[in-house]
């Protein structure tokens, strides 16, 4: 099987497109409603990282009975989706509370006095046998967030292991350290509301990229069974995924030139 294609090298050029985006030269720290605006957009690709890691849960150790080996109960893929399962659907502090990834970000938003209605309303009223978003009319989403997952939803309907962990690896694990680290260094680190969200942040960038990110590739490797077709096709939703992300960054970055 051919890594190296055409698609694979624009895939690796907008990934440092990504990371080198205009939102992060702004000023030197983001301003309060600056963190505002961020959180509020990035919040629907918070909540949609946990339905990939899900569906490729659902993919490699399904909660089937009888219960019966796999492949992946012997190569470590098993243990590394259930791994980022624990970690992001129920990690703790040091005074062991425990939270999801996403009930941190949204204490880190309250924290700032970031409104979270809009993001809760959607939540419990989404048709959950049929998250096509058909509704979204009527519930106030930044556009650039809805296509956002719009897009992941549309990779999860294809039923593709491959391009589920296509864009879980490219899309998430092993881009997140890079650009995390940028959003980082504009968080006032003396702001006592930011905490939260700093911890998020430096929790993402430590665990993918000495871990998840690495063994997020050996799972995508491992998706794609040596075949190119399956290989070929998983790029291009892997650049959709960060094409969606530049338009999210665009939204919050446009919204943030408009406070001036």
């Amino acid at each position: 099987m051919k890594k190296n294609t055409k698609n694979f090298y624009l895939l690796q050029k907008k990934i440092q497109e990504l990371n080198t985006h205009k939102l992060f030269e702004i000023g030197n720290n983001f301003t309060e409603n600056e963190l505002k605006i961020f959180m509020s957009h990035h919040v629907y690709a918070v909540w949609d990282f946990m339905s990939i890691v899900k569906c490729l849960q659902n993919f490699v150790c399904p909660s089937n009975y009888p219960w019966k080996p796999s492949k992946y109960t012997r190569n470590g893929i098993a243990h590394l989706i259930n791994e980022i399962i624990l970690s992001e659907e129920s990690d703790y502090d040091d005074d062991n509370n425990y939270f999801s990834h996403f009930d941190l970000y949204i204490m880190a938003m309250s924290d700032i006095g970031a409104d979270t209605s809009e993001i809760n309303n959607f939540i419990n009223n989404i048709d959950y046998s049929n998250t096509k978003f058909e509704n979204s009319e009527n519930l106030n989403i930044p556009k650039p967030s809805l296509e956002f997952i719009e897009n992941t939803f549309d990779c999860l309907y294809s039923k593709s292991f491959c391009n589920t962990a296509a864009i879980f690896t490219y899309g998430r694990e092993t881009t997140i350290p890079d650009m995390f680290s940028k959003i980082l260094i504009k968080i006032d680190n003396n702001n006592k509301n930011y905490s939260k969200l700093r911890s998020y942040i430096k929790r993402h960038i430590e665990i993918d990229s000495s871990r998840h990110g690495p063994l997020s590739l050996k799972l995508f490797e491992y998706s794609c069974d040596s075949s190119q077709e399956k290989y070929d096709e998983a790029i291009l939703y892997a650049i959709r995924a960060i094409e969606k992300r530049i338009l999210l960054w665009d939204g919050v970055y446009d919204q943030i030139l408009r406070l001036n």
